[in-house]
């Protein structure tokens, strides 16, 4: 190359520094898959810390006993262990915090890098042991940080135009007279089942008071959503935020009302139940097919679409490593796991998450971060069933509270409330979404 004339040299060196161009977008790409992969891990820690405070305070009674400094043990064992659940749960906090910053990218992940990278040094003065895991995960964290560090300084990218949303005719589906008479008899029949559960004298006999207070509590709720799903098919004509909506609450009943099947004993609306998990299984598959063959178009930005992909994935990491942490213990010899079902049986819980519910959000998600067309559908009727389901499990604390009964609090209470919250904020984004319907003129509208 040395021996053509200077336009070649001018053109070898062109190319040279054009593949150097192209290797940096790829670098960069690769350190912002790291920060979201430790900022999703960091959120999934924060969630077990807390869990295992929440279930046995003393658990960290012995971290620091190995510490370098003996200011690091005494501090250790006479500030955080003299209010154990408060300092760990603060520290939980702090995991979530960089997790989130993490995920969200730009200077906030900067801030979520030094705090990573702090807290890593910071836990290497607890002892040797701690080593063993800081100093690889350094040797990862730190190159990754640097090479992500130009990027997340970078001004945005130009806005992109947001699709243009379909037609009014391409964003209702008219509402048939099955699916009308099918949601009112699932209805009537939730609202049968739940009455006798709050009226009747011992609708759950044999269960634990705490358990029973929380079923009422259900209860309560799922009148609520009985409710809202005749509201939603009212009309005509359906949108498809309303057609998602409605799946939603499909699966909070269907999960719901198994857990009736299953882990209940047999009161006298057994049969009732089973129409309800009938109804609510066959009404969201239906909608389900429908929405795989005809995915509804959305206008949601790749920000929230990646983070609600990350969101579930580290949902279902979270609580599927919380029942683990239960039950694999168990199978090598350990005590019998708790709670536990109705004469000993598996706990349905157990059962319904790590079989089915887990494995099918963590499939939303990766379908998300892969950028499927059908996942946007899909993540809007999982984070529904997810703001569904917590409400009702934490209906049960607050009837407690309000009845001066017993309150108690699973290893899943903080990561349950944590969920609560991101799933109401990420519903109501991914519902508004979709295109909604027009309002329909007096003289244009029929009846069902």
């Amino acid at each position: 190359m040395l021996e053509v004339e200077d336009g070649g040299t001018a053109v070898t060196t062109t190319l040279a520094h054009r593949a150097s161009l192209d290797a940096a977008p790829h670098q960069r790409t690769r350190a912002s898959v790291v920060h979201r992969f430790v900022g999703g891990f960091y959120l999934v820690m924060g969630g077990i810390n807390a869990g295992i405070v929440a279930a046995d305070p003393e658990t960290y009674r012995t971290f620091a006993d190995g510490a370098f400094w003996p200011f690091v043990t005494d501090a250790w064992r006479d500030v955080v262990m003299a209010h154990p659940v408060p300092w760990v749960l603060a520290l939980a906090a702090g995991e979530v915090v960089l997790g989130v910053l993490l995920l969200r990218g730009g200077a906030a992940a900067r801030a979520g890098w030094v705090g990573v990278i702090v807290f890593h040094v910071l836990l290497m003065s607890f002892g040797l042991g701690f080593w063993l895991w800081s100093v690889p995960a350094l040797l990862v964290l730190v190159p990754a940080a640097r090479s992500d560090w130009p990027a997340l300084g970078a001004a945005p990218p130009a806005a992109v135009a947001q699709p243009v949303p379909p037609p009014a005719s391409q964003v209702g589906t008219p509402r048939t007279v099955a699916e009308l008479v099918s949601t009112c008899v699932l209805a009537g029949a939730v609202v049968v089942a739940s009455l006798y559960g709050l009226l009747a004298e011992t609708p759950y006999r044999s269960l634990p008071e705490a358990t029973v207070v929380s079923a009422r509590a259900q209860d309560a709720c799922s009148i609520v959503v009985a409710a809202l799903l005749v509201l939603l098919v009212l009309r005509p004509v359906t949108s498809t935020a309303t057609q998602l909506a409605r799946l939603g609450l499909l699966a909070y009943l269907l999960y719901s009302y198994l857990i009736y099947v299953t882990g209940v004993p047999m009161n006298r609306v057994f049969l009732v139940y089973v129409v309800i998990v009938s109804l609510s299984g066959a009404g969201l598959l239906g909608g389900l097919l429908r929405v795989h063959d005809h995915p509804p178009t959305s206008t949601a930005s790749p920000r929230l679409t990646r983070t609600t992909g990350w969101v579930l994935v580290v949902t279902a990491v979270l609580f599927a490593g919380l029942w683990l942490s239960v039950l694999v213990p168990y199978a090598l010899g350990g005590s019998a796991p708790e709670p536990a079902g109705v004469g000993g049986t598996p706990y349905p819980v157990f059962v319904l998450d790590l079989a089915v519910v887990l494995p099918a959000i963590a499939a939303v998600g990766v379908l998300l971060l892969r950028g499927r067309a059908v996942a946007g559908a899909l993540a809007t009727v999982a984070v529904l069933k997810i703001l569904t389901l917590f409400t009702a499990l934490w209906a049960g604390p607050v009837l407690a509270v309000a009845t001066d009964a017993d309150v108690h609090l699973g290893p899943d209470a903080v990561p349950s409330l944590l969920l609560l919250a991101a799933s109401a904020w990420l519903t109501s984004r991914w519902l508004r979404s979709f295109p909604s319907l027009p309002a329909i003129p007096l003289h244009e509208r029929s009846t069902p």
